[in-house]
């Protein structure tokens, strides 16, 4: 048996990690949260290694909130760099495979084509930069690691783009959305399914080598956060109208252009992505609107 540590274990992914775990022989999770473990105390990660006999950790303990982060720096890069960093020195020192989520929010400029996980990173913001520099850490430090990029995370629950669309869609009215940005919207419960089926292979490898790295994961597809904003009021009824508009308006400092590209992942791990208008299908069945 291998206990998996899932830090974070209330935000939106580690909740849909609890939903998608399918009991096993081989696998026994351990789910965190920041009250019950605090990445960014090394003594409580070694001891809770040392209790549980940790053989992989799903990092999913992250600052989140983007706008806050420019103010809030310490604050962030304490979680999501310095804290990573703990994780990653105590997953070498006790062979633990370490899997730790980051974000599309470590690209900047534009490519004009689907981002692949070697391409230049230059976050536009503090939240990016942070998350970048835990990247760092994580690819210095760890020996057996997996980050995996990923981007627009929704799901039907908790505070998230598809809960908050909702919710103004019945209120009715007017809602303004970026039409400029482009991106990949990504079911969290997609996202949790794939890391358990690469643990189920790693633990099953039978001498298969998968290669330590940086990998992208999202949905399928490419949309604007409008064209994901439009394909969710208009699943159901409403009276609200959806304006678009552009990020200059707003003053948003994020990636223009962020779909990455999961041909690595692909082709690694051998598992099927869905679509994001699938997926989303599935999330409007399950939130009963």
């Amino acid at each position: 048996m291998a206990t998996v540590l899932v830090t974070g274990s209330e935000g939106q992914l580690g909740r849909a990690l609890q939903a998608t775990f399918t009991t096993n022989s081989f696998l026994v999770p351990l789910f965190c949260t920041k009250a019950m473990l605090d990445i960014t105390a090394p003594d409580q990660i070694a001891a809770c290694i040392k209790a549980h006999g940790v053989q992989y950790i799903i990092n999913c303990a992250a600052y989140t909130n983007v706008e806050a982060a420019e103010q809030e720096r310490e604050s962030c890069f304490k979680v999501n760099s310095i804290g990573a960093g703990h994780l990653a020195a105590l997953a070498a020192k006790h062979g633990i495979v370490l899997f730790h989520i980051s974000t599309d929010y470590v690209f900047g400029a534009t490519t004009g084509r689907p981002l692949r996980p070697n391409d230049p990173t230059d976050p536009l913001n503090a939240y990016g930069q942070s998350k970048r520099a835990g990247e760092q850490l994580v690819a210095e430090r760890a020996t057996h690691f997996y980050i995996i990029r990923t981007a627009w995370l929704y799901g039907a629950q908790g505070s998230n783009f598809f809960t908050k669309m909702v919710a103004l869609a019945q209120q009715g009215g007017t809602i303004q959305m970026v039409d400029d940005q482009i991106g990949s919207p990504t079911y969290v419960y997609d996202l949790a399914a794939a890391i358990w089926k690469i643990i189920e292979k790693i633990a099953t490898a039978h001498g298969k080598d998968y290669l330590s790295g940086i990998y992208h994961y999202t949905n399928e597809g490419v949309a604007s956060w409008y064209d994901f904003a439009y394909a969710i009021v208009t699943a159901f009824p409403n009276n609200c109208t959806l304006m678009p508009l552009s990020s200059a308006e707003v003053g948003l400092k994020r990636p223009y252009y962020s779909v990455l590209n999961k041909s690595s992942f692909r082709e690694v791990f051998q598992i099927k992505i869905p679509h994001w208008k699938d997926s989303l299908a599935i999330c409007l069945k399950q939130s009963n609107i």
